[in-house]
């Protein structure tokens, strides 16, 4: 089994772009949301760690999006091209810094990624331009998400003409959604796609984590 997953890697090499380019307004504090700490660890080095045990993936295929200032610890750190665009205006400035034709894009607030159902993603990718989680009716999960380079010129155009909504370049692309009964295979809680927004979510995030070591256990 283990074989597949390289064989996949070599067939779809693919860059991890960790968006770490947003202030954390909501929480309230006067940091980047990528240096706050969960459990002892920053949310950055949790989730870069988490990525890196997912096979064919190092840490040497990993791009932070952000401040090279706030991020001096990482090899491969770029500045949005478009400031204050939002998810994707992270998204754009990744793909376009990315060597690589598939990019998994992750938020830096998303501790808890399961590294089973990025595998899966990786499997569906084939010809398409989007694999995008959709869960709850109508929810999509962008930023747990890969994308082509082929997006880079409709996220442009979008991006200049101030539609920021990632949904709105779906229309454009070869989109692969990853409904809520596959990602359940691998993630039935979905924690993958919970994040931190406001200074409650570290509680519950404790709460996740320990939950969540209990089950592997």
């Amino acid at each position: 089994m283990k074989k597949d997953h390289h064989d996949i890697k070599r067939s779809f090499p693919i860059t991890v772009l960790i968006l770490a380019g947003g202030k954390s307004s909501r929480i309230g504090l006067n940091k980047n949301k990528g240096q706050m700490k969960l459990m002892g660890d920053s949310l950055i080095d949790r989730i870069v760690s988490n990525i890196s045990s997912i096979d064919g993936i190092t840490e040497k295929d990993i791009v932070i999006v952000g401040s090279k200032e706030k991020f001096p610890q990482f090899e491969k750190v770029v500045e949005d091209v478009y400031p204050q665009k939002g998810p994707l205006g992270g998204i754009f400035s990744g793909l376009r810094a990315s060597k690589t034709l598939y990019n998994l894009a992750i938020g830096c607030d998303m501790p808890f990624i399961e590294g089973r159902l990025i595998k899966y993603m990786i499997q569906k990718i084939e010809n398409h331009d989007i694999i995008i989680p959709k869960y709850q009716q109508d929810l999509f999960e962008p930023l747990c998400a890969i994308y082509s380079k082929n997006c880079l010129e409709v996220i442009e155009k979008n991006i200049k003409k101030g539609s920021l909504a990632v949904r709105s370049i779906f229309p454009f692309l070869k989109v692969r959604l990853i409904k809520e009964e596959e990602i359940k295979k691998y993630d039935p809680g979905l924690y993958s796609f919970f994040n931190i927004n406001f200074r409650s979510d570290f509680s519950r995030a404790h709460e996740l984590d320990l939950r969540r070591k209990r089950n592997h256990c």
